[in-house]
């Protein structure tokens, strides 16, 4: 409990024609954690046993097939949605997840299955899909075009005049009304007078353009007209006048949009038909996917293969056996215990409760194996300094609501969510006692009760002084405690000069000043001389920066007193302001019924991400650094996890 859960190194040598067998059974297992091969294989003397194994070959079939499957799943989201939930109702009030049964199929029936069911899915839709596409295309373009159209409405022009005939061109385009005159005048100079320019208003400032001249003179206006302030517009195969042609493109647009309702009703039809058979492929092909590539972290010999992993001590026995039966005993297993220079992976064991608070302890960092797991020290001392900061009952009661409809909303199906509703609730349980002794009901609003008046213990906007030397007492016995780990878990690992010389000063430090304090003088100064020799041993000319560090740590947990008040003072506050408001008459009293609501809510938010994350920062700043050593590898076994699919 108080360290990660000891590991057993797994080690089997199994005949080739059981390797699938063995990875498969490893992979329902979910117990052992697999390592590479390839390290071990530098050494020229493992290498000259054993040659890395070879990559499978399904793996560049597999991909092939997830990468179709996604793309129909992708292509039936775009066009038969499924409803999606909001962030709040997915936290709070999910529906059930999908979960779709299926038989066990794995392996080369897997990979044909998903082949044929493939091929029949692109037969279906490749027919609808490009007619869709052909339709949306058209659609796209008659758009376009009836958007020019709609800027040339004023001419009244027939449209099929447009371009060359033989001896004249004639040209749509636009230009700024302010540059009429001078691209009137440039033409006539390039033309020598024979140009016809036809403006009319059009929408955005700009003037919609005719534009007739010679054929052989239309190659020379158009080139200047570029270096211009005028942009042509281009209009093909349309025939009769603007509006003519902007009615017959709106009957061509009302038709295309009938047939592309239809090929969507097709795709509807067949994603309705196959939808959940690819998602149960999608989550197959991944389990797969992971046996396949497993194999590549192993080596093998001629006809042998050699594999490699960790396992939880309290699960290798089973796990062997389970692996001699699925081999029919054709394998040799060998489980030994860690050596010092292996690198062991690490698996959290707590208790159930203390569990849910691993969640904050990995923010931090896996310890390293056999090193101490601090999380069982984490839970009271971040539940005590997150209730002092915020430091109000009726704010506890708002985060334990919150964390309870966490746990019996998405918590039902989410971990993550679980755990955060568990810390949620804690954290506010925690706070309703803290608070109620310190009289804190919305600042001292509740103290209007008799009952809850009885309650409190403590004041901390009257007595700060003594509130000041709690919160300092606290940290002093929170920084001690991370010493007397440091010293104990050294002594466990056989380190006696650490143990010493590392932080043990500080132990011998406090009692010398305390003798000293009440008059012992020779004791004090025994203990103190003590705490001295060992800082100097220890530390050498580091030793003040060890004090000074020591000091400030302690002084950092005046925080605590600091974040109190502010909750405090901020809910006090609201309640004055709400009273002012609520003796202005009618409209006042519901002014105050907001201010006050939403003070407290605002006072609540801010204090209880503070208490938070300041809560976090005491641990992992002021105690983890005393004892703590993060940067161990996560125990990840290869295991089957679905999210939609169940196993008859």
């Amino acid at each position: 409990m108080l360290r990660p859960a000891r590991m057993k190194k797994i080690q089997i040598l199994v005949l080739e024609g059981f390797r699938y067998e063995i990875i498969k059974r490893l992979q329902e297992l979910g117990t052992i954690h697999l390592t590479d091969y390839s390290e071990k294989l530098a050494d020229p003397d493992w290498n000259n046993l054993l040659t890395p194994h070879p990559s499978s070959l399904n793996i560049r079939k597999i991909a092939a097939l997830n990468i179709a499957v996604n793309r129909f799943l992708d292509l039936f989201e775009r066009h038969d949605p499924e409803p999606k939930e909001g962030f709040i109702k997915g936290v709070f009030a999910p529906l059930p997840p999908k979960r779709l049964e299926t038989k066990e199929v794995y392996g080369k029936e897997l990979i044909d299955t998903v082949d044929d069911s493939i091929e029949k899915i692109e037969r279906e839709v490749e027919g609808p899909v490009k007619e869709l596409e052909k339709a949306e295309e058209e659609i796209v373009e008659l758009e376009r075009v009836k958007g020019l159209l709609d800027f040339i409405l004023p001419l009244e022009i027939d449209l099929s005049d447009i371009g060359d005939s033989e001896f004249v061109s004639i040209f749509l385009g636009t230009m700024p009304k302010e540059e009429v005159e001078d691209i009137g005048e440039k033409l006539k100079e390039l033309t020598n007078g024979n140009v016809y320019l036809g403006v009319e208003e059009a929408p955005e400032n700009k003037l919609v353009t005719l534009l007739i001249c010679l054929k052989e003179q239309a190659s020379l206006v158009l080139a200047n007209l570029r270096r211009m302030s005028w942009e042509r517009i281009e209009i093909e195969d349309q025939q009769g006048r603007p509006k003519e042609a902007i009615d017959s493109i709106n009957k061509r647009l009302m038709a295309l949009n009938e047939e592309k309702i239809r090929k969507e009703t097709m795709i509807v039809d067949i994603a309705k038909r196959w939808r959940d058979e690819l998602e149960r492929y999608q989550e197959l092909l991944m389990i797969e996917r992971q046996r396949e590539e497993s194999q590549s972290k192993f080596a093998k010999m001629e006809h042998v293969v050699a594999i490699e992993g960790w396992v939880p001590e309290d699960s290798s026995g089973p796990a062997a056996q389970e692996i001699r039966e699925i081999s029919h005993e054709a394998c040799v297993v060998a489980l030994s215990d860690p050596e010092e220079r292996d690198d062991v992976p690490v698996q959290l064991k707590n208790p159930r409760f203390v569990r849910s608070f691993e969640l904050l302890t990995r923010l931090y960092g896996l310890p390293v194996y056999n090193g101490v797991d601090p999380t069982l020290f984490l839970v009271p001392g971040f539940l005590l300094f997150f209730s002092i900061m915020l430091t109000d009952a009726m704010y506890g009661i708002i985060a334990l609501a919150l964390g309870l409809l966490l746990i019996r909303g998405g918590g039902r199906y989410n971990q993550a969510i679980r755990d955060g509703g568990i810390i949620l609730s804690s954290a506010g349980g925690a706070t309703v006692i803290i608070g109620a002794l310190c009289g804190g009901w919305f600042g001292s609003f509740g103290l209007k009760l008799f009952i809850l008046t009885k309650l409190q213990v403590f004041d901390p906007m009257v007595k700060v002084t003594t509130f000041l030397l709690i919160a300092l007492a606290i940290g002093l016995v929170h920084v001690n405690t991370g010493v007397v780990i440091n010293v104990l878990d050294n002594l466990k690992r056989r380190q006696m000069w650490k143990a010493i010389t590392e932080n043990l000063w500080f132990l011998f430090l406090q009692p010398g000043l305390v003798f000293l304090l009440v008059g012992y003088r020779s004791a004090g100064l025994l203990f103190i001389v003590i705490s001295l020799i060992l800082l100097l041993m220890g530390h050498k000319a580091m030793s003040m920066f060890q004090v000074t560090g020591f000091m400030g740590d302690v002084l950092s947990y005046a925080r605590l007193m600091a974040l109190g008040l502010c909750t405090t003072g901020i809910a006090m506050t609201v309640n004055v302001l709400s009273g002012m408001i609520y003796a202005a008459g009618s409209i006042g009293i519901m002014l105050a019924i907001i201010v006050f609501f939403v003070g407290h809510l605002f006072n609540f938010v801010i204090n209880a991400m503070g208490s938070f994350v300041h809560g976090l920062r005491l641990h992992y700043v002021e105690f983890f650094t005393k004892f703590y050593q993060s940067g161990g590898t996560e125990f990840a076994p290869l295991e089957m996890k679905f999210e939609i699919v169940e196993i008859k």
